[in-house]
């Protein structure tokens, strides 16, 4: 296989998310683009990733391939890319994965790829009362805000409005978004969820990738973040924490 890309802002960005929350994934190469399907060690977070073979100005691939990747060592190599540079990734199997950036110069690496369980993960069916499109900015400054006083956000939503709080010994935060603020809103019943912070942070350093986000969620049930662009599609799924009575 080999993919060429003249842009990397995109895969940077949405491997640097996914790397905070899963150590080791598998991406699945084919003639239609590449898929990263995976769950965090501790089943709290979902990824699911998926690039069409039009974000690459060249991509051949001759038959199925899994990438086993270290993310975190895929991650230190894509940083050293700069925005302009152009990226070639190649392989000729599944023992290793061959990283190339160009620009005023040529650098190569070689990325030793490992074994990786291909377990298949069932996901529940999700029918999400609330769904909203939001800029998102507004979703980043929310958790930096809600992060001042505690370590969980609780979104929070009725026929008008988006809430995000947070409630702890620091004090009381909330983020209210209007209606007419949002880019959509559909809101089938009032409903709300708490979350934890440390990975809303991680999963929202994708959001320079799109200029949308679409948050799914209800009432104690995972919240769905969607972040869409016209050749990638990026989705993470985080379980709610539950207060005990």
């Amino acid at each position: 296989m080999r993919a060429v890309l003249e842009e990397i802002k995109v895969l940077k960005s949405s491997i640097d998310a996914i790397s905070n929350i899963i150590d080791e994934a598998g991406i699945i190469v084919s003639k239609e683009g590449m898929t990263l399907r995976a769950m965090d060690p501790a089943h709290v977070a979902f990824v699911d990733l998926q690039i069409t073979k039009d974000a690459f100005s060249d991509y051949k691939v001759e038959e199925k391939l899994t990438l086993g990747l270290d993310l975190d060592r895929f991650n230190t190599i894509l940083k050293r890319a700069g925005s302009s540079d152009r990226i070639t990734l190649s392989a000729k199997d599944e023992t290793t994965l061959n990283i190339e950036i160009k620009n005023s110069s040529t650098r190569r690496f070689e990325l030793p790829l490992i074994d990786i369980s291909e377990e298949e993960i069932k996901l529940p069916i999700l029918d999400f009362p609330a769904e909203i499109e939001l800029d998102p900015k507004v979703l980043v400054e929310g958790i930096k805000d809600a992060e001042i006083v505690s370590d969980n956000i609780i979104f929070k939503v009725d026929e008008n409005n988006l809430y995000l709080e947070a409630k702890g010994d620091l004090g009381n935060v909330e983020v209210k978004v209007d209606k007419d603020k949002a880019i959509t809103f559909r809101v089938d019943s009032p409903c709300n969820s708490m979350f934890s912070i440390e990975y809303l942070k991680d999963m929202v350093k994708a959001s320079d990738i799109a200029k949308s986000v679409k948050v799914y969620f209800g009432n104690d049930i995972p919240l769905k973040l969607e972040f869409i662009a016209p050749e990638i599609r990026l989705s993470f799924l985080i379980a709610p924490r539950v207060e005990s009575e």
